[in-house]
């Protein structure tokens, strides 16, 4: 029985700290992206973090929805990094072209708002690896991970890309915030991939299908190389 409760209470931490990751990164781009919207603070706060949650939480369930679409219960159906940074990454991209096409200076706010949400997002997310235990590297570089955890060292690197990220918002310099929060993130996730041999072209030998593996590395490069042109722009 203490086992089991223990259990229980090693689950209920890890459901928190994805719940946390959840809304506090809603949070952070709503109050963050809201002067685009050139209306009312709070009330465009609110919206807007409804939306990047809608995408965020939507991409996160990517795998039950397909497992409950096909019937097929064998399927792994677990939350998805990948599925949640894949679904808000293209959202942000589609948002601040639009933005960008109306002659909006202000669309790179809206990429720098989504690099500090996804940086702050994941720090809680690894926080639940360690807690569930997951997600431990398979290969180790010589520079960055050695002999640490892979997981500390993504919390790590991600509380200093977060800082950055915010000092270049406080600064002024959104595009610049823009390149370095999401340039950042990517890193990390590609660290983090090849580390635990989950890089695209790991796929075929490892014969896992449920996931195309490293989607998300795709939305993230397009949206750092928005960025990129939007810091250049201005």
């Amino acid at each position: 029985m203490l086992s089991l409760a223990g259990d229980k209470l090693h689950l209920s931490r890890s459901t928190l700290l994805r719940l946390a990751s959840a809304i506090g990164s809603a949070a952070a781009f709503g109050m963050l992206a809201a002067p685009v919207t050139r209306s009312a603070y709070w009330p465009s706060a609110f919206a807007l973090a409804f939306i990047y949650g809608f995408f965020f939480v939507g991409g996160t369930g990517f795998r039950i929805l397909i497992a409950v679409a096909l019937q097929d219960m064998s399927r792994k159906a677990s939350a998805s990094w990948s599925g949640a940074t894949t679904a808000s990454a293209l959202a942000a991209l589609i948002a601040a072209l639009l933005l960008f096409f109306q002659g909006r200076e202000d669309a790179a706010l809206l990429l720098a708002a989504y690099a500090v949400a996804i940086n702050a997002a994941y720090i809680p997310v690894k926080l639940a690896c360690v807690e569930a235990g997951c997600c431990h590297a398979h290969r180790r570089d010589r520079l960055v991970i050695r002999n640490h955890d892979l997981r500390h060292v993504e919390i790590v690197a991600s509380a200093f890309v977060l800082a950055a990220a915010l000092a270049a918002i406080w600064a002024g310099a959104a595009g610049l915030a823009a390149c370095l929060g999401v340039g950042g993130h990517l890193a990390i996730r590609l660290l983090s991939r090849w580390s635990r041999d989950r890089l695209p072209a790991a796929g075929a030998q490892s014969g896992a299908q449920d996931e195309i593996k490293g989607q998300e590395l795709v939305p993230l490069a397009l949206v750092f190389a928005a960025a990129i042109w939007l810091a250049a722009w201005s």
